[in-house]
């Protein structure tokens, strides 16, 4: 279980302040920079980008200093269990740039806002969003090819794409037509689809429309032609071989259930 210590969310320090713990926290920090700053790492003396994170591990020097501006979300906190580092494949003691920090400092937001008003069972949410911030932490690092720009862009044309095609499930989508959401050709586009998204497009719509025509089928009560078509099979056949591979019984079936 995480338990949580000091945290914060978007605070400003002075101008040009400095944090100097040479031993550490004794605890481990999850830091976001949202200013540039500069780091003591070992020997190493570099400058951060707006939009670093650092997970400092128990006992590690953490010296720190605004490049002008001081404005940081951060997390200290513990485990009783700390396989979470390999369990997620972390990276510790070192900046990385995920390419959506926003979405990292939301959860960071959510922690700060649960810590500072313990409300019933808290300390419960408290560990389930901190499993959330590492899961995101963890798929952001390693879904994308590189830590660059060009990967993060292109990351967030493939989430608009994606939208585009899981909210319009009865347009006839084709390989082609997807594509062409990106601007990239058929075969660009589905090994990226496939390397951001752990699934490749066809798979990941017939799954939403089958989902879909769950819905229709056991709370609209629609007939099984009508569900098939306002999930977006064309073919009623097709529909009924492919929702009894998925489900285990046919759309007829599953609609008696209810």
């Amino acid at each position: 279980m995480f338990h949580i210590g000091y945290c914060d969310h978007n605070r400003f320090n002075p101008d040009y302040d400095k944090i100097d713990r040479p031993e550490g926290s004794g605890d481990y920090l999850l830091l976001y920079l949202t200013t540039p700053m500069k780091m003591q790492l070992g020997t190493e003396n570099i400058v951060t980008k707006e939009g670093a994170f650092i997970l400092y591990t128990p006992g590690t020097p953490q010296i720190y200093q605004a490049v002008r501006r001081f404005k940081n979300s951060f997390v200290h906190f513990t485990c009783d269990d700390d396989s979470f580092l390999e369990a997620y494949d972390l990276p510790v003691n070192r900046i990385v740039y995920p390419p959506d920090p926003d979405a990292m400092n939301t959860l960071m937001q959510y922690i700060y806002v649960e810590s500072v008003g313990k409300q019933e069972h808290y300390e419960a949410q408290l560990d389930k969003l901190m499993h959330l911030l590492l899961i995101l932490f963890s798929r952001q690092l390693h879904t994308y090819p590189k830590e660059s720009v060009f990967a993060a862009d292109l990351y967030e044309q493939f989430k608009k794409a994606r939208t585009e095609i899981l909210t319009h499930l009865g347009r006839e989508w084709s390989v082609d037509n997807m594509a062409a959401l990106t601007n990239l050709g058929t075969s660009q586009f589905y090994n990226y689809y496939k390397l951001f998204f752990n699934r490749s497009p066809k798979s990941e719509l017939l799954e939403a429309r089958i989902e879909r025509s769950k819905y229709l089928l056991r709370v609209e009560k629609l007939p099984v032609g009508q569900a098939a078509v306002q999930a977006g099979f064309s073919n009623v056949s097709h529909f009924t071989r492919y929702f009894k591979k998925a489900c285990g019984m046919t759309p007829s079936e599953y609609g008696r259930e209810a």
